[in-house]
């Protein structure tokens, strides 16, 4: 089946965050109005990052901010995944979090206890995010949190995320840490995982087959797509380069420069002409 044929089937398309519709606080601004356009003609566009710094209304409004017509109920991240994962599976549990407000936050909304470093206290889970005060301290406190039976979940594996300044180190950075000094291997919620997928397309009630997934990164974002049988669309806006394609068994089933392209692509084949 062709390319095309294949465009002509989506309704739904789900857009990373980091490093596609933006970097950092900067926008990217041909994707952005890819997004928009998608959004003016009638198709489905739900936004979905790894990112665990905000809280889904916290999203919304950076993307608003930045000209990117979103709602908080089309934001999904990891942190907001992970937390109703754990009130769905284990509710009223006790968690201690390794990251930042909107992580914890989401987690409380969710019912469950967040406990402090206090290691006197009964922890049902080590949840670890992004945190850009991680230190020696926390890591110790989940290590003995851990040894004590708590389980260990990471909200994502990305190694690094990227700035208009570069790579900075990121969540998988410290999950690896903790899985290196405890021993133990963490449960990842976020992508490339299929528990945020089946999450996403179960609460807009699209299918597979109609869905595309449009992210930065080879190692998460595609894996995922491919893992999950999306269409998957490698933009080089953000941490995966065209050369990282030459030694990757993952192969997007499109790489595009800027989602511009994309939009010419489908304008072009008529895929985007609902009459």
């Amino acid at each position: 089946m062709s390319v095309m044929s294949l465009l002509y089937a989506l309704k739904n398309f789900i857009f990373d965050l980091d490093g596609v519709l933006y970097l950092l606080d900067r926008p990217i601004v041909e994707n952005v109005r890819f997004a928009n356009f998608l959004k003016d003609e009638g198709y489905n566009v739900i936004f979905l990052s790894n990112n665990t710094f905000l809280t889904r209304e916290k999203y919304a409004e950076k993307l608003q901010k930045m000209g990117v017509n979103a709602s908080p109920e089309e934001v999904f991240s990891s942190a907001f995944v992970t937390a109703r994962y754990l009130e769905q599976r284990f509710p009223q549990s006790r968690v201690y979090v390794i990251g930042e407000e909107g992580l914890r936050e989401e987690i409380k909304r969710c019912g469950l206890k967040v406990i402090a470093g206090n290691v006197k206290e009964k922890v049902d889970f080590v949840v670890v995010g992004m945190d850009r005060k991680f230190s020696f301290s926390k890591m110790s406190s989940a290590l003995r949190f851990l040894t004590r039976g708590a389980q260990l979940i990471g909200t994502n594996p990305d190694p690094t995320y990227p700035t208009d300044k570069g790579l900075l180190p990121g969540c998988g950075a410290m999950i690896s840490a903790i899985e290196t000094c405890s021993g133990r291997k963490a449960l990842i919620v976020g992508k490339p995982s299929s528990l945020i997928m089946d999450f996403v397309l179960s609460a807009t009630g699209f299918r597979k087959e109609e869905t595309v997934l449009i992210g930065d990164r080879l190692d998460t974002d595609i894996v995922l797509g491919k893992r999950f049988g999306l269409f998957s669309v490698l933009v080089l806006t953000g941490v995966s380069a065209r050369e990282d394609l030459e030694n990757s068994e993952c192969q997007p089933d499109l790489v595009v420069e800027n989602l511009l392209e994309l939009k010419d692509l489908l304008l072009e084949g008529g895929a985007l002409c609902r009459g």
